[in-house]
């Protein structure tokens, strides 16, 4: 067997229920370049990893004693890769037919291009927006909503562009992206003290600050069934999220500026919280951004 060129790299935690889409795609429709597939199991509790071991996708079980967070098992996931790329994947994507080899291409075609996100899009095969500048450390303070006061086409999340051409950008959702091996050799690996979520943004502000590009490509399209994994633990997510939104922001600026971001973000993160025990709050008007 030939050496893999792609390493599919997924996280999975209680995912068995979705994960078998993503390995059945695989199957139906593989990559035409040679590749692989990682399963970093972080103790799941339901059948996922019986799931992996017999599945025709033949995908590489590494199954975690414990939870310990979706960067430290990216970085297990691709340290036990041979791909000269890696496609981190969440478990609940499917890449559509080409996706996959559609990630390559651009890399081929920009050898500085550290990142290549696709385009994602809901099971209806609507466009779900994931991709735009890095954050700011006005919109950590004030919401992304409150702070877009630029142009349609800026912003966080570039709610006003249709995500339809290839474009150099800040970052993009981490729901499935191509890494380029030497730019990790470069760069380092995830920060392992983002547990949950922030990983992939840090990841991408030092790419760029390293010389490395992060791409968009709609060649590329993936349905992204949506969080199911956190759907099952969703305070933690809400915790852990503004930890590491406060731990992008707080390495990022001035010393002095840190007592004042941990009262923006904690009063966010406790807002989130509020909503999530009580949901009738946002039918009244009550509402904060990511």
């Amino acid at each position: 067997m030939s050496s893999p060129r792609i390493s599919l790299v997924v996280v999975s935690w209680n995912s068995a229920d979705v994960l078998v889409d993503l390995l059945d795609a695989l199957v139906a429709h593989p990559p035409v370049t040679p590749w692989e597939v990682i399963v970093v199991d972080n103790a799941s509790a339901d059948h996922t990893c019986e799931l992996v071991r017999a599945h025709p996708a033949g995908a590489r079980l590494i199954a975690n004693a414990d939870n310990l967070g979706l960067a430290s098992a990216n970085n297990i996931g691709m340290a036990a890769a041979r791909g000269g790329f890696f496609v981190i994947c969440n478990p609940d994507i499917v890449p559509l037919p080409g996706a996959l080899v559609a990630l390559v291409a651009v890399s081929d075609r920009r050898p500085r291009a550290g990142f290549v996100i696709g385009r994602l899009q809901h099971p209806d095969g609507t466009l779900l927006t994931g991709v735009g500048d890095l954050p700011t450390l006005r919109e950590a303070f004030a919401g992304r909503r409150a702070a877009r006061v630029r142009a349609a086409d800026a912003g966080f999340w570039w709610d006003g562009w249709t995500h339809d051409q290839e474009r150099q950008i800040g970052h993009g959702q981490e729901a499935c992206y191509l890494v380029r091996r030497a730019a990790v050799d470069a760069v380092g690996p995830q920060d392992v003290l983002y547990w949950l979520d922030w990983e992939g943004v840090d990841w991408a502000d030092r790419m760029h600050q390293a010389g490395w590009d992060v791409w968009f490509t709609p060649a590329s399209q993936v349905v992204h069934v949506g969080g199911t994994s956190l759907s099952k633990a969703r305070v933690r997510w809400v915790v852990w999220s503004h930890r590491g939104m406060y731990r992008y922001f707080s390495m990022r600026g001035p010393r002095w500026h840190r007592p004042f971001l941990a009262m923006a973000i904690g009063a966010r993160g406790g807002l989130k919280l509020a909503l999530l025990v009580r949901p009738d709050l946002y039918q009244r008007g009550l509402r904060v951004d990511k």
